[in-house]
């Protein structure tokens, strides 16, 4: 299935290589895909309802801070 995206993908962007098929480690992919966190569908959807419906308010003051705790990790790495 994975080939099958990629391939119609190529087929959309006319500046990508036609001739060679992506080298892809289906079970490098698949242990990559298994790392990632559960998400929680319930979560998701009642989010986004509340972003359709306008009613999804973003405390800036929240996320500024987080952002800065991301770019702090990051420079101590």
């Amino acid at each position: 299935m994975l080939r099958s995206v990629v391939t119609q993908l190529r087929v959309n962007i006319p500046s990508a290589p036609k001739a060679a098929e992506p080298d892809i480690d289906l079970d490098e992919l698949r242990a990559t895909l298994d790392e990632l966190p559960e998400m929680n569908a319930t979560k998701l959807v009642s989010l986004n309802r509340r972003i359709v419906n306008g009613d999804y308010t973003i405390d800036s003051q929240r996320l500024a801070g987080k952002l800065i705790e991301l770019e702090s990790s990051l420079d101590s790495e």
